[in-house]
């Protein structure tokens, strides 16, 4: 169990740095007003991109040395009970954070939508931006339930995690909450290579926009 948590731990770390929009985009349409609303509105959403990724690595880092802690603790005659549910406690509110950030993201997404869902431009190209723009905000909306997911399912980890360790007698631990800690971790990770794959379709949409104008 040891290995498998280690190699999860780095996965995940090594998933989260493809995991972050590079930059921003720029039009270069000769509508003017269209393009500062659609412009602005994708740079906001990057910012809150960055934003949520930069919280994502810090929880991803903080419940991974937990479960590295958690996984040495629970092996020896006398686990230090104490110091998992303090970690277990604390990756709580880290994904609570998370959810915070989440949200914001889920705003930014709404409002880029919003905007550019009656966009008009003048040119030939009207069709295929107009395309582009949809599949850009499919897009932001996949990552947003990935991370979700992703979210959900660590969340589910901690409550298995937790149940493992509660009983006052050692000896009776459930199996089955550690097997479904387990359980929980692996969806986590397929969530957010999905996440990861949604946010370089978007980011390959993005340039398309640019090119496009």
């Amino acid at each position: 169990m040891n290995r498998s948590l280690q190699i999860f731990f780095v996965l995940l770390v090594f998933l989260l740095t493809l995991a972050c929009i590079s930059g921003c985009i720029s039009f270069r349409t000769g509508d003017t007003h269209n393009t500062t609303v659609a412009v602005q509105s994708y740079n906001a959403w990057v910012s809150s991109q960055k934003a949520f990724d930069r919280e994502l690595r810090g929880s991803i880092t903080t419940i991974g040395n937990h479960v590295n802690t958690y996984n040495t603790e629970i092996t020896k005659d006398r686990p230090n009970h104490s110091l998992l549910l303090e970690n277990l406690a604390q990756d709580r509110q880290v994904l609570d954070t998370w959810g915070s950030y989440l949200d914001e993201l889920t705003a930014a997404t709404d409002r880029f939508e919003q905007d550019t869902s009656k966009v008009s431009f003048g040119s030939t190209t009207t069709t295929t931006t107009k395309e582009t723009l949809a599949l850009t905000t499919q897009y932001m909306k996949i990552y947003l339930v990935d991370m979700g997911n992703a979210r959900e399912h660590l969340i589910e980890y901690v409550s298995n995690a937790e149940a493992y360790v509660l009983p006052d007698d050692p000896d009776y631990w459930n199996d089955k909450y550690r097997q479904n800690a387990m359980i929980a971790k692996e969806q986590a990770l397929v969530s957010l290579e999905e996440g990861d794959a949604a946010l370089e379709n978007l980011m390959l949409q993005a340039e398309r926009l640019e090119k496009l104008q």
